[in-house]
């Protein structure tokens, strides 16, 4: 009838929900990746006990009560951080593990890329210091309570492999080898030592290896 505004037929109806659905879903992945944005650069300026969440959420110019629209604690933003962390560890190793260099060399490079993040992202390092997860924080002695990062696993898995490939020696078990590759960091991280987080860890993981490596 004329005058009167068209209809929209049931599929126009669906797609104009379906566009809006996905900027709706947009401007909440934003959010969320902005948030935790903030976090990093707060975290690694103020470490982790001392920022608090409304340090975050003034970084990320939102309000206060937004933060628990996405997250229900710092910690919980910790953990998104950490599976971050994750999966460029898991991509970085399922492409080495497609060349095949040998496991002496995939771990090697696995834990200099693991040194290289951390090194960037200092508030990460009580999350690498123990398998049972409840840690001192170096700056400040602040617990936190969380399941081991999966990626720690995957250096007992690669030494495993290696001994099983004769590749790593077989009168050591591989759990006391990966509890050395977890103290290394730690070591790293309390170190006096005037280089950086990430040399310490190389010359570390060249007497490490060293160690325990097959003797031809």
């Amino acid at each position: 009838m004329a005058g009167h505004p068209e209809s929209l037929d049931n599929t126009e109806m669906q797609e104009n929900r379906g566009e809006k659905l996905g900027r709706r879903e947009q401007k909440k992945i934003k959010a969320r990746n902005d948030i935790l944005n903030a976090a990093v650069i707060q975290f690694s300026e103020r470490g982790f006990q001392a920022t608090s969440i409304a340090d975050i959420m003034n970084a990320a110019d939102m309000g206060l009560g937004t933060f628990y629209n996405y997250f229900n604690s710092k910690e919980d933003i910790l953990i998104s951080l950490l599976n971050r962390f994750a999966g460029t560890m898991s991509e970085e190793l399922h492409g080495l593990m497609k060349s095949s260099p040998g496991y002496k060399v995939i771990l090697k490079e696995m834990v200099m890329l693991t040194a290289r993040l951390v090194g960037e992202n200092r508030y990460l390092l009580p999350l690498l210091f123990t398998g049972a997860m409840t840690q001192s924080n170096p700056r400040g002695g602040h617990k936190i309570d969380m399941p081991a990062p999966e990626f720690m696993g995957k250096f007992l898995d690669l030494l495993k492999a290696g001994q099983a490939s004769g590749e790593f020696r077989n009168d050591i078990s591989p759990e006391i080898m990966a509890e050395m590759f977890h103290s290394m960091f730690q070591a790293a991280a309390f170190s006096h030592i005037p280089v950086s987080f990430e040399k310490n860890i190389e010359m570390k993981l060249t007497l490490l290896l060293a160690g325990i490596c097959s003797k031809d």
